[in-house]
């Protein structure tokens, strides 16, 4: 192995000439054996000002980088010509020898590989900047004029005199000033003369020592070693060294500072003083207010302070909100959780904006409770406390209106007024139409014109409703035909949902005063064509109709207030990620926000003169012939789609649902299922329904049946025709195409009569309130389309109590159905007035098919013994 010339000699003081040190550096285990006379290290003081690291490659820096921070370098050995580092790993020893001839450095090494050779040397450059870094330098003599390998000019007795005196006249301090940026920590350099002027001691591009002779050069030198073991880099943007690990900050000012103030001449700067308290907590607070057009503006505060962020440091505080930042005028600094919240929810609102001006209505978004953090301007928090006034105008309203009705035109009417846009949720029956009409009224002037859109069922209700309670308007159904928007000669356009769809290319030319989506849960799915051409719709005032504003999840709500209020619950993705995330949380959140804007009133709150309604789960018995049925389906079902329900519903979700589909056919009828012939009585249904058909029809009430399932209507008509030959029936179904004809005859009957409706084809546009009874053959999935089925006849004008009937058959999947309703219910309630779709929510609360085949089994044997 080649060794120095000094190397190895035994230790002994440095005023005596040769030293050993050892020194560790920060999650090392041992630092490098350092051997070095004081003419050694002298010379190589010099020979590191020259940019060494511009001689070598971009691989061997960054290689030889991770050896110094590793401690690979076990021993430095220094004489005046040459260096030699020695790297140990595991338990393989390499060296390298840099030799200087010339003013260049010439490397040796034990290794064939050039690179690593490389790397070698730069790690061992590294350890002797350190072990500069660490010396007392004034004890080198570093004044003392050395021999160099270049030749220089000999100069006369009488020019070396003038040069020293230029020396002398020219002689500046180093010093240093300490800043503080978000970015980090900032030190910069400077030479200060006697008169107090300063220059920039490092050169602006690279860092390189910006020095009038060698002296000032080793100075720099040593700034940068002692920067470099600190973890200073050099920054161009500010000309001096920058810290920027927070973390090292608080260190670095406590412990290593204090030496620098005693090597060099030093400044702080005043927000220095501020990192010295470590981490601390930092809240913010946000003042609102609004533009001069109308829109939405928010500042953020700091608490402690009360001054203004910047919008620079804001930004910062947004994009990391859950790390330390440093702000000057507040030190290192950690948001608080609610501090981190609220950020988080403006950073989201930022992005969905897109650079768009905000609406004051997205304060309810950002302080959905009016949160304590929250300062209004006088403007904002008179527009925020008009919408919940309950002050009426003097605007006189269509007559047959109702005092709750009279309240929700007023209220819609303040909303829209202030640039905000409403859901008018009361339950089914209490005239959300009327109400609109009674609005547009008051509210149209020439020239506006109003798109209505509702489902095409529902297409005639309102053209009636407009020729009923407003005569004077000019209303026209939209045909989807060329030019029709553009030259048609209407005031108000009523569209279905299809043509919307069809031909929204058109309608999204023109815009409209008012825009009135009825029946809103027809838009509930976000990726629906229809939903989308909703959201193209142009017009100055939204609202949206529906009486059931949730049927089964809370994504239900999403695009509605999508179409009214962009931006106030936010993305689609932030909504989800939400709901999933805390449910509970989220369910209060989103209550909160969607109350001012949305009016929920029951017929139990407002309609005192309405009848009660009563509601009787009635169970039915099922015959043999069902329970045989129903076992050989569970059984079928499990042979094919294995025990596990929910992992049927994921890989074979056709089939699953089919099986499903079959148990429910089976509960009601066995003749429904394609390979069964089977006579009336082998329903257990229908001879429940026919026991209360006697009661009810002999005593001169009217009825409405309802069923999922035409085909068990059909069964329903044959019975009652047998049974009761001379008694009216009507029929409602999907395929009837003229709906009104059998809704008028059966409403002005004037004797007992019945009415067969399927399910889907009752839940829109129609009143059946002649009757008082009302039987729904098989539950549905979901309970908001079942009261939507009922309220066709507990609405407005019912004289009579009315009586509900619920047949459900005993030990079956019927009465997990009603288990999930129930729940549906509650998320309904949870939301709206004070969630997932049947099958899969039936697969998490009735894990396997074999427990319904059980509950069935039970059931038919407990018939059989009877």
């Amino acid at each position: 192995m080649f060794l120095g010339t000094d190397a190895f000699v035994p230790k002994k003081d440095l005023i005596g000439g040769l030293r050993t040190c050892h020194c560790s550096r920060l999650m090392q285990l041992r630092g490098a054996n350092r051997l070095y006379s004081r003419g050694s290290l002298r010379q190589w003081y010099w020979r590191m000002e020259f940019g060494w690291e511009a001689q070598f490659s971009m691989d061997a820096l960054k290689r030889g980088r991770r050896l110094y921070k590793k401690g690979s370098i076990r021993e430095v050995s220094l004489s005046t010509d040459d260096a030699i580092m020695t790297c140990k790993i595991e338990k393989v020893e390499n060296y390298s020898v840099i030799e200087w001839e010339n003013g260049k450095m010439n490397i040796r090494s034990s290794t064939a590989d050039e690179l690593f050779a490389e790397a070698i040397a730069v790690a061992g450059l590294l350890e002797i900047e350190e072990l500069l870094a660490d010396e007392d330098l004034s004890l080198l003599d570093i004044n003392t004029v050395i021999e160099v390998e270049t030749e220089e000019k000999e100069l006369t007795e009488e020019e070396s005199k003038e040069k020293d005196e230029a020396r002398e006249g020219s002689s500046r301090m180093l010093h240093l000033v300490l800043d503080t940026h978000f970015k980090g920590l900032i030190c910069e350099a400077y030479w200060l003369t006697e008169d107090g002027v300063r220059s920039p001691a490092l050169r602006v591009e690279d860092g390189t020592p910006n020095a009038e002779d060698g002296e000032e050069r080793g100075r720099l030198i040593t700034l940068a070693a002692r920067a470099r073991k600190s973890h200073f880099k050099y920054s161009p943007e500010f000309n001096g060294y920058l810290l920027e690990n927070l973390h090292e900050i608080p260190f670095f000012i406590h412990k290593v500072w204090p030496t620098w103030k005693k090597a060099f001449s030093t400044e702080e700067r005043e927000y220095v003083a501020n990192i010295k308290e470590n981490f601390t907590e930092l809240k913010v607070s946000a003042k609102a207010g609004m533009t001069a057009k109308g829109g939405l503006n928010v500042q953020w505060v700091v608490n402690s302070g009360g001054s203004v962020l910047s919008e620079e440091l804001a930004h910062q505080l947004m994009n990391g909100a859950a790390s330390p930042l440093l702000i000057p005028e507040y030190g290192i600094v950690k948001l608080s959780a609610e501090s981190r919240k609220t950020l988080g929810k403006w950073e989201e609102m930022v992005e969905e904006n897109q650079g768009m001006e905000f609406q004051p209505y997205q304060l309810f978004s950002l302080f959905p409770d009016g949160a304590e953090n929250l300062t209004l301007d006088e403007e904002l928090r008179a527009w925020r406390d008009a919408l919940f006034s309950e002050e009426a105008e003097s605007t006189e309203l269509l007559a047959c209106l109702r005092p709750y009705q009279v309240l929700g035109v007023e209220w819609m009417r303040r909303l829209l007024s202030r640039g905000c846009h409403c859901l008018l949720a009361d339950e089914m029956g209490l005239g959300k139409t009327v109400q609109i009409i009674a609005l547009l009224k008051s509210q149209l002037v020439e020239g506006d014109r109003v798109l209505v859109v509702c489902p095409a069922s529902v297409v005639p209700v309102w053209l009636s409703e407009f020729e009923k309670f407003a005569p004077e308007f000019r209303v026209s159904k939209f045909e989807g035909r060329a030019g029709e928007i553009q030259k048609g000669e209407w005031q108000v356009l009523v569209s279905s949902y299809a043509q919307l769809r069809n031909r929204i290319d058109r309608i999204e030319k023109r815009e409209f005063a008012f825009s009135i989506l009825d029946e809103a849960q027809f838009i509930k799915n976000p990726d629906a064509k229809v939903t989308r051409s909703c959201f193209r719709i142009k017009a100055s005032k939204r609202i949206a109709l529906t009486g059931t504003p949730i049927e089964n999840r809370p994504l239900d709500i999403w695009p509605a207030f999508r179409f009214l209020m962009p931006g106030l619950l936010g993305s689609r993705s932030n909504f989800e990620a939400a709901m999933q995330g805390n449910p509970g949380a989220f369910k209060s959140r989103l209550k909160t926000q969607i109350t001012p804007f949305m009016l929920r009133r029951t017929k139990r709150e407002v309609a005192k003169d309405l009848p009660e309604k009563i509601l009787i789960d009635q169970k039915c018995g099922i015959s043999k012939l069902q329970a045989a049925e129903y076992a050989r389906i569970c059984s079928n079902g499990i042979q094919k789609l294995g025990n596990d329900l929910g992992s049927a519903l994921k890989q074979n979700r056709f089939a699953a649902l089919s099986l499903l589909t079959r148990l429910r056919q089976a509960s009601c009828d066995p003749h429904l299922l394609p390979w069964v012939e089977a006579d009336l009585e082998s329903s257990g249904k229908l001879m429940m329904l026919l026991e209360k058909l006697i009661e009810v029809l002999g005593t001169g009430h009217k009825v409405v049946i309802f069923s999922q399932f035409v085909r068990f209507l059909k069964r329903v008509r044959e019975m009652v025709e047998v049974s009761f030959p001379e008694l009216p029936i009507f029929e409602l179904t999907g395929s009837t195409k003229d709906r009104q004809t059998p809704v008028r005859e059966f409403q002005e009957c004037k004797e007992t009569a019945a009415m067969l409706v399927s399910l889907r084809a009752a839940g829109t546009g129609i009143t059946l309130n002649s009757a008082d009874y009302v039987f729904l053959l098989d539950p549905w999935w979901n309970p908001a389309v079942e009261n939507q089925a009922i309220d066709r006849v507990h609405r407005i004008g019912q004289k009579n109590t009315v009586f509900v009937y619920r047949l459900i058959a005993e030990g079956t999947v019927e009465e997990r159905i009603q288990d999930l309703k129930r729940e549906k219910s509650e998320l309904f309630e949870s939301i709206v007035q004070d969630s997932k779709s049947g099958p899969d929510q039936m697969a998490q609360q009735f894990k396997s098919l074999e427990a319904l085949l059980v509950l069935a089994g039970s059931n038919a044997q407990s018939k059989k013994k009877g």
